[in-house]
């Protein structure tokens, strides 16, 4: 939006009678304030009820190519309280009474990138705090009390300034901004993003271990469950206009990558902060419901994925990974590249990604979710304790069963969608996860069967995620790795299940046909090359920056473009041997139903 669509905009709210109350403040700009309009103290109810009318913004957040001034507006006798630091406006915070200053904030001084306690002292490669300027937006959250001191809901605006000139990724990914209070991310005490109280804890006492490594070190962010989760404003961004904005719940998600100074997140959408669902595009209509056939718009959970154990790699093998598996008869989950602000900063780029729980399996298969049962990392995750007994009978039946009785055979398919576990064998074993068998599978199924639904038979059927533990990273998982011995010298459900059907002919005939057919099609030499040329030239630069941004001891500048590159040729180098090194496995494993003997546990 140009200048001159700005001041039509105050005009127009102007001259929809909208009142602009003053208190005494300081001037924002050199422009002569207007005459402060003086006010009678507003009593202030805290446990009232939201039913303030909220206030009312002269532009709505995002880009804008130059310097404007935001003026804000409220019922007649209300004030406006507002911040620009993202911590939630209270009756304490400034009193609006005059327009604020809208410009490219992005030379001023760093503020929440300067923390530093959000990875442990000896991590590798350390978090060193940017040493310039990051870039920035203004993020300005407000609320009215009216005159009867009952409160509004607070509205947060976000506005980037002189983005057109800055890197080409602001105009082709999605921006997200969160705001949130800086005590609930940083305090010692309450603080989700950093050591904190829980380390000092341990750390002075007889449990300490200093040879812990750092993904296990007890700390803030390591803690789970709805204690740990903090209120924050979210706003979505794409091509220059705002596409959501609400107020939402945010956690640290994820294992091992907790310890890194940039850390995933889940965001939780609910009512106690004013909407259930989080309703927008987000995957710009590439995530289809396989139930409706319509993109998926309505969501409970998000999650902002750091790239995972890729994250200073890459940062796109998961995507890739589920890129090239989609279209088996298993659940991949939706993802987008995205570029986030907290409060106002460059906070590096960011995975969206759909969350597998009973609402993903709901939106893309329309079972209930209350009917959902699932089991993620052999634990319960969603669903009943009965189902969830089941479950362990079903795994103890089958590590007791001969599966060459064909009689045995057709038993098991009743139980399992065995299509969908040869295609997400397949697709799991072909890119060599190294982080998978129990940690990170995941099976469902309705748990009262739906004639009228084809995804609700009552059969176990499976779900991808969290694959970036693969395909040459660490210089491990290479493309000669027999991944079905991985797999079955584990303790788990998978092996059991593999172990057990390799004994059936009709299984082990059509898992060599599946398995052959998605080694030439899903991952043909073409779509692989394809998808890396793609998503290697899209991520370059985002990935880049946030090298540079979260660990710049060691990946800043040209350091970081050589190992960014290092690190896509890894990946082009296992997909393009991979196919001969695993093809012979197969044959291996398929031929006669009995894995060789060094795959036996």
């Amino acid at each position: 939006m140009k200048h001159t669509q700005i001041c039509a905009a105050i005009l127009i709210l102007l001259a929809s009678g909208g009142v602009m109350q003053a208190c005494s403040t300081k001037t924002a700009s050199s422009e002569i304030p207007p005459e402060p309009v003086q006010t009678a103290a507003v009593p202030v109810q805290p446990d009232a009820e939201l039913t303030a009318e909220a206030p009312r913004f002269s532009a709505a957040g995002g880009f804008y190519d130059e310097d404007f001034m935001l003026r804000l507006f409220a019922e007649d006798g209300a004030e406006i309280h507002y911040t620009l630091d993202g911590s939630t406006p209270t009756a304490e915070s400034p009193c609006y009474s005059e327009p604020i200053a809208i410009a490219d904030r992005s030379a001023e001084p760093n503020t929440v990138s300067m923390h530093t306690r959000l990875a442990p002292a000896g991590a590798y490669p350390a978090y060193v705090p940017p040493k310039s300027p990051v870039d920035k937006a203004t993020v300005v959250r407000a609320m009215a009390i009216a005159a009867d001191g009952s409160r509004s809901p607070v509205i947060s605006q976000t506005y980037f300034v002189g983005f057109g000139a800055k890197a080409a990724y602001y105009q082709d990914m999605k921006i997200l901004s969160l705001a949130a209070d800086e005590r609930s991310l940083f305090d010692e005490e309450t603080g989700i993003f950093v050591l904190g109280k829980t380390y000092m804890q341990w750390r002075n006492s007889d449990d300490y271990d200093a040879s812990l490594p750092d993904y296990r070190i007890p700390a803030n962010y390591s803690q789970s469950g709805r204690e740990w989760e903090r209120p924050a404003s979210l706003e979505i961004f794409a091509d220059g206009r705002q596409l959501a904005a609400q107020e939402i719940g945010i956690r640290v998600h994820g294992g091992a990558t907790r310890s890194y100074a940039q850390k995933s997140l889940n965001l939780y959408a609910r009512s106690v902060y004013g909407l259930p669902k989080l309703n927008c595009d987000l995957f710009s209509g590439a995530v289809i419901s396989e139930a409706a056939g319509t993109p998926v718009t309505e969501f409970d959970t998000v999650m902002l994925r750091n790239g995972g154990n890729d994250a200073m790699y890459t940062r796109f093998r998961d995507r890739l990974n589920q890129r090239l598996s989609a279209g088996r008869a298993f659940l991949t989950q939706g993802m987008a590249p995205c570029i986030l602000f907290l409060n106002g900063e460059f906070w590096g780029q960011y995975e969206l990604t759909e969350k597998m729980d009973a609402a993903f399996i709901k939106a893309h298969c329309g079972i209930p979710k209350k009917n959902v049962c699932i089991i993620k990392k052999e634990a319960l995750d969603a669903g009943s304790e009965e189902t969830f007994a089941e479950w362990k009978q079903l795994r103890q039946w089958i590590s007791e069963t001969d599966f060459s009785d064909p009689a045995a055979y057709a038993q098991l398919c009743e139980a399992v969608d065995m299509q969908s576990f040869m295609d997400y064998i397949s697709c799991e074993v072909y890119i060599a996860n190294a982080n998978w068998d129990k940690s990170n599978s995941a099976m469902w199924k309705a748990e009262t069967p739906d004639p009228a639904n084809p995804y609700a038979d009552g059969r176990w059927r499976f779900l991808m995620f969290d694959t970036d533990y693969s395909t040459g990273i660490y210089g491990e998982v290479l493309s000669d790795d027999d991944s079905f011995a991985r797999l079955l010298e584990h303790d788990c459900f998978l092996a059991d299940l593999l172990r057990g059907a390799l004994e059936n002919a009709d299984f082990r005939e059509q898992f060599a046909a599946v398995f052959t057919e998605i080694a030439d099609t899903n991952f043909s030499a073409a779509c692989v090359e394809s998808e890396i040329d793609a998503l290697a030239a899209f991520y370059r630069d985002p990935a880049i920056d946030t090298f540079g941004r979260f660990w710049g001891s060691v990946y800043s500048g040209r350091a970081g473009e050589r190992i960014y590159q290092e690190s896509v040729e890894e990946v082009r180098e296992f997909y393009s041997t991979r196919r001969d090194h695993i093809m012979e496995y197969l044959e291996q494993y398929t031929q006669n139903g009995e894995a060789p003997a060094e795959a036996h546990p």
